[in-house]
């Protein structure tokens, strides 16, 4: 008996199984989609009506509600047989979606989720800037206030969806009567002011990512989310249920890199027998199994105690050690399912080669490990014995 499926509620285990049915029939093109850098839309459609796209979204605004732990069953199950298309869908989802849900007024929530939620449209969520990667308090971007209205000016790069974006959450500096007034969260609508050129990336080619440029874009200061100023505290929550939902995303491609290597070591026969008779193949998938089973667990955990502490900040340093460790393991699984395969591994026909690179872009996105690090040592220094 493995203990993290002692930490699955019911809804959880059956809509574990619910994503995994509709991926095995969905994603049989992933290693082609990989391949062409492109995503079939489609499935937005159709993730749309089993309530994939409505992660962290209230029921009545017809999401499937604000749960951690089922956003990471969601991610898990679905990175198993597309990292990309999970990323994609988290982007539209638990970051957008969710700093939505969580920051906007009643009207705000009514005007933007619904058609989030169903998958009509799709979402994408703007920080990190060319000279702005780690330090994203410090926006060059400014939203300059004209009258009743903003002017958003200035570009945001790595933004997953916005190739395909049809709403943007903008973190910007806030300019009032020539002085900044802080960090404002502003959701804008796609138009002819905002231009995007589509990046070609190493890894999770499958989800598209662009710069986007920002020329004076017209935004109402109805679309503010919680107040100006308010931004930098909205982004930090927005990224600890980031982390959360996307270290469901490295349980996956552990999962199916566990799952390739040891269907293969079954089946390869060398000097009479199959490998995983052989104890240094068999020490590679127990490697594998042990981090998918611890990191489960702890994330599992995490996840439940989110959704009892309604996001609270206390829990930011477990995010933090969640998505360091899950997204080093990714990494690492899906490097030995490569040497199992051997030659085999080296090639495209196979899915460890992607979940490599796919698994690679979690020691840099949504803060890096060495951010993470020091957002750790930060807890040390100010304490870190809870008892």
């Amino acid at each position: 008996m493995l203990i993290s499926n002692e930490l699955l509620t019911d809804e959880a285990k059956d809509l574990k199984i619910a994503v995994r049915q509709f991926c095995k029939r969905e994603f049989k093109d992933t290693l082609k989609w990989d391949e062409s850098q492109n995503m079939p839309y489609e499935l937005w459609g159709k993730m749309g009506d089993i309530g994939l796209t409505g992660m962290m979204i209230d029921a009545d605004l017809g999401g499937i509600g604000p749960d951690a732990l089922l956003s990471v069953v969601i991610m898990e199950e679905m990175a198993v047989y597309s990292p990309g298309i999970a990323m994609s869908l988290g982007a539209h989802s638990i970051l957008t979606g969710n700093v939505i849900n969580r920051a906007g007024s009643k009207e705000q929530k009514a005007q933007f989720l619904p058609d989030i939620a169903s998958g009509k449209k799709i979402a994408a969520i703007c920080i990190t800037e060319p000279e702005r990667g780690s330090d994203a308090a410090h926006p060059k971007t400014r939203a300059i206030k004209r009258g009743d209205q903003y002017l958003l000016r200035g570009q945001k790069i790595f933004i997953t969806n916005a190739p395909v974006a049809d709403i943007f959450v903008v973190y910007a500096d806030t300019i009032e009567d020539g002085k900044s007034v802080g960090i404002s969260a502003f959701v804008v609508e796609k138009s002819d002011e905002i231009t995007v050129d589509k990046m070609h990336k190493m890894g999770m080619r499958a989800s598209p990512t662009g710069i986007v440029y920002f020329d004076d874009v017209p935004v109402p200061k109805e679309n503010i989310l919680r107040g100006v100023g308010e931004g930098l505290h909205i982004m930090m929550e927005g990224l600890d249920a980031e982390r959360i939902g996307l270290s469901g995303e490295n349980l996956g491609i552990m999962k199916g890199s566990l799952d390739v290597a040891s269907g293969y070591a079954k089946e390869r026969i060398q000097f009479g027998k199959p490998i995983i008779k052989y104890q240094l193949i068999g020490e590679k998938l127990a490697y594998m199994l042990e981090e998918l089973e611890l990191n489960r667990t702890y994330l599992y955990t995490l996840a439940n105690l989110w959704n009892k502490n309604k996001g609270d900040k206390k829990l930011r340093t477990a995010t933090a050690i969640s998505k360091i460790r899950s997204a080093e393991a990714a990494v690492k699984c899906a490097e030995e399912a490569i040497q199992v395969l051997g030659g085999y591994g080296y090639t495209s026909d196979y899915y460890p080669q992607m979940y490599w690179r796919d698994a690679k872009l979690y020691t840099i996105g949504a803060g890096t490990s060495e951010m993470m690090k020091l957002l750790i040592a930060r807890r040390i220094e100010g304490g870190f014995n809870d008892l």
